[in-house]
């Protein structure tokens, strides 16, 4: 398909796709500005129509997924050359159709790739070669294929084997010292998976293992390489490295939804401390209780809107800030539920490295979600605090680590599910906000607002009103008061149905956090008179419920256990749950009783 038929196939679709140009300029420019967002969802648009260009040209579906892959991790990196946002598809399908023809050349009459003993000379040639040694076979080919290609009928093939063999001796620097042996032993000497485990004392599957995560770090090597992307021979890289040195952040002041408890510490590393408390009051997470309509797994806790959120709840407090996120294709991806509306990303440290440094050398840690956090954790919110070029890796925090923890740039840009953000500034509405009521009084009034905001959604919430309701159509959740009904209801099982023992102990555990923060966040709300009172005691029905869910957690502490809890257990933990759900009831009669008062007040 020529770019003459494109512009014609989209002149006859008539109206509706005049609708989806439109939509697709505002993304193109928003990607040619910066917004890796909107570049992930051109790219999901239009992923089969590049397959299909890629593979028209070669006629090879294999060799047309390499191609889509260059064609992608070019578009992305130099999608900022873009000169007009309305020729997007123009321009990407010339840079499907320079990476599908320099394929082509450089397949020669073969068009596939072959294994690297397809290349090995004669043996006869070869009697002084060290097999065994990688850099001995690679300096051998490179030399046989450069003598061939003044006599051969085809020099192009051999100066192509001569370019590639260069390649990969300058790339191998990417590969551990057991990875790089196991790549020699598998590649060169012909060795098989079981032979080589036995060599190494590992198991066949960790062999297997080795020899992927090879082969995609030199491809990936291969693609920066390509892109002009690493240092040139005899070139000197600019290393740099920066640690920031993090606030204290007392246990007192730690959340048990780690996405707020490091908003807290970021806050507070750029000079801005708040209570915790009052960000699990303003952000609802105070309120919020999710349960699984499966049994009690912990995943409701993380199951809501990431992006809306955080920029929220940042914009709230007054602050812009700037977000990566994605997920990887082909990559099982945890929480899937959650992130399944992000794009999908590219695994290549230059689309999440150049963010953390930036905003790292501004002073600035980067909240991050981590997919390796230490046990009983499977995942969690960190913050990045520092990188090192040369050492490749970057400085994070963990939540069972008080030290920090070391995550290499490999690491970053391979975890399935990315999710980074950072904070620019004070926004224009926190610079915006002169009005004439000044000091105290403003500040009175501006608390008083977002008071009732965050009491309005924990009484909506409460009716189940409010919940995040995944596309992917097997997740499914309860929330608000009817979550505890939907929590009985899994210890209440039966034997056919036990409940899931690590994840009711995470539950328990962070919900009797967060109604505690509940507790604490309505004690300070600045209303007056009945509404005041009516509010605290809506307060001490939260402590009241935080108590009954204490006592749950103490019982089925957060741990991974795969112990089978008895029918007595369900059936007490029930009742606590019972009674957590009476105080929460009435806290929220409180709540509704509060308003009502506050406004006829006003």
């Amino acid at each position: 398909m020529g770019i003459h038929e494109l512009d014609g196939d989209a002149m006859q679709t008539g109206r509706r796709e005049s609708v989806d140009e439109q939509h697709g300029r505002m993304l193109a420019e928003r990607a040619r500005q910066g917004d890796t967002e909107a570049f992930g969802e051109l790219i999901e648009q239009h992923r089969h129509r590049v397959k299909g260009w890629a593979q028209q040209i070669t006629g090879d579906p294999h060799m047309a997924d390499d191609i889509v892959q260059d064609a992608l991790i070019r578009a992305f990196l130099h999608i900022g050359t873009l000169q007009d946002s309305s020729r997007f598809l123009s321009w990407l399908h010339r840079i499907v159709q320079n990476q599908a023809n320099m394929r082509m050349r450089r397949g020669g009459p073969y068009r596939k790739e072959r294994p690297f003993a397809a290349f090995r000379p004669a043996e006869s040639d070869s009697s002084h070669v060290e097999w065994s040694d990688l850099d001995s076979v690679l300096f051998h080919l490179t030399r046989s294929a450069s003598k061939a290609a003044s006599g051969d009928d085809d020099p192009a093939e051999h100066l192509m084997r001569k370019e590639m063999y260069e390649t990969i001796h300058a790339l191998l620097h990417c590969l551990s010292k057991k990875e790089r042996g196991i790549f020699e032993a598998y590649f060169f000497r012909q060795l098989s998976p079981d032979e080589i485990a036995s060599m190494y004392q590992m198991t066949t599957g960790s062999i297997y293992t080795y020899i992927h995560r090879s082969r995609q770090k030199l491809r990936n090597e291969q693609v920066r390489a390509s892109l002009g992307l690493l240092p040139e021979k005899g070139g000197i890289a600019m290393v740099k490295r920066k640690q920031l040195e993090l606030p204290g952040w007392p246990l007192h002041a730690s959340a048990s939804i780690s996405l707020i408890d490091r908003i807290g510490h970021m806050l507070a590393a750029i000079g801005d401390p708040r209570e915790t408390a009052e960000l699990m009051g303003l952000s609802g997470f105070a309120f919020r209780m999710q349960i699984s309509d499966k049994t009690t797994f912990a995943d409701g806790v993380y199951m809501f809107d990431w992006r809306t959120s955080v920029q929220q709840l940042l914009q709230q407090l007054g602050y812009d800030s700037t977000m990566l996120c994605g997920q990887l294709s082909d990559t099982p991806v945890p929480l899937l539920g959650a992130v399944e509306r992000f794009p999908v990303v590219l695994p290549i440290e230059e689309a999440v490295i150049p963010f953390i440094r930036k905003y790292i050398d501004l002073g600035k840690p980067v909240l991050y979600f981590d997919t390796s956090a230490s046990r009983p954790y499977v995942h969690e919110w960190s913050l990045i605090y520092g990188y090192d070029d040369e050492e490749k890796a970057v400085h994070l925090t963990d939540v069972l680590k008080p030290s920090g923890k070391i995550l290499t740039y490999e690491d970053i840009a391979n975890n399935p599910v990315r999710f980074l953000v950072a904070i620019d500034g004070k926004g224009p509405s926190s610079a915006s906000a002169a009005p004439r009521l000044t000091g105290t009084v403003h500040m009175r009034k501006r608390r008083s607002d977002e008071a009732v905001q965050a009491i309005r959604f924990a009484i909506a919430y409460s009716k189940n009103r409010w919940g995040y309701r995944p596309m992917t159509t097997y997740l499914s959740y309860t929330t608000g008061l009817a979550a505890y009904d939907r929590w009985m209801e899994h210890l209440r099982g039966g034997p056919d149905k036990p409940p899931n023992r690590y994840g009711l102990g995470q539950l328990a555990a962070v919900y009797a956090n967060t109604r505690g923060h509940a507790a604490q966040y309505l004690r300070t709300v600045p209303f007056e008179g009945e509404a005041m009172r009516l509010t605290l005691l809506a307060s001490e029905a939260y402590e009241q419920a935080a108590e009954a869910l204490a006592e749950l957690s103490a019982a089925v502490p957060f741990v991974r256990a795969a112990a089978v809890l008895s029918a007595e257990q369900c059936e007490a933990y029930a009742q606590i749950l019972e009674q957590a759900q009476t105080f929460e009831a009435a806290a929220i009669e409180y709540l509704e009783k509060a308003i009502h008062h506050f406004e006829k007040e006003q």
